[in-house]
């Protein structure tokens, strides 16, 4: 299967305007927290994504904008709404904070690897770098967002999820366990094409 480049840089075109959408969306009723939050965000993130290529974890052969060592547009939109959506919805007791987040670590590390094993790969591990290494990062950085939103963001102008969705049976409940087993399945997959 061959992917041509315009389809990869409509499909990175499609989720920065999806992920600025979502992002007035969620915003829309306390737009200056928020914009602070956006915007430490995605400093944050273009500046740990810039040390870790310049530290030669990995690279990105494909871009919106070409000439850039880090797919800037991307990091500026998508991950900022990523932090934006948890501090918004994210349920108000950690015990229920941990499989919300779970999930959303688990669908940024999907999305990942599809990009790193597609026939035009996005992104490229170095030795010194390999998936688990993303997914630490990935919860570190979204957990420290957690903390820090509930520093920028007041309580009301947050939307928690209710803990009763998590429970067993409930929507919640069946959204995170069909996102683990379809990622855990995927992720035995690459595991499996990866074993020398």
């Amino acid at each position: 299967m061959t992917v041509s480049l315009p389809v990869v840089w409509m499909v990175e075109l499609a989720a920065v305007m999806l992920s600025i959408a979502g992002s007035f969306w969620i915003a829309k009723r306390h737009i200056r927290r928020y914009a602070v939050l956006y915007a430490f965000s995605a400093v944050t993130g273009i500046v740990l994504c810039l040390a870790f290529v310049y530290a030669g974890f990995y690279s990105f052969p494909v871009k919106l904008v070409p000439y850039t060592p880090i797919p800037l547009v991307e990091m500026a939109t998508v991950i900022p709404f990523f932090v934006l959506f948890g501090v918004k919805y994210s349920p108000e007791s950690w015990a229920w904070k941990l499989p919300f987040y779970f999930a959303m670590v688990q669908l940024i590390m999907l999305f990942e690897l599809v990009a790193l094993v597609s026939p035009l790969p996005l992104i490229d591990y170095k030795e010194q770098w390999d998936v688990w290494d993303s997914y630490t990062a990935w919860w570190l950085y979204l957990l420290f967002f957690e903390w820090m939103g509930g520093k920028i963001v007041p309580q009301k102008a947050r939307s928690p999820l209710a803990a009763s969705s998590f429970r067993y049976g409930r929507w919640g409940w069946m959204i995170v366990h069909a996102i683990a087993m379809t990622t855990v399945f995927l992720a035995g997959v690459y595991a499996g094409w990866n074993i020398k």
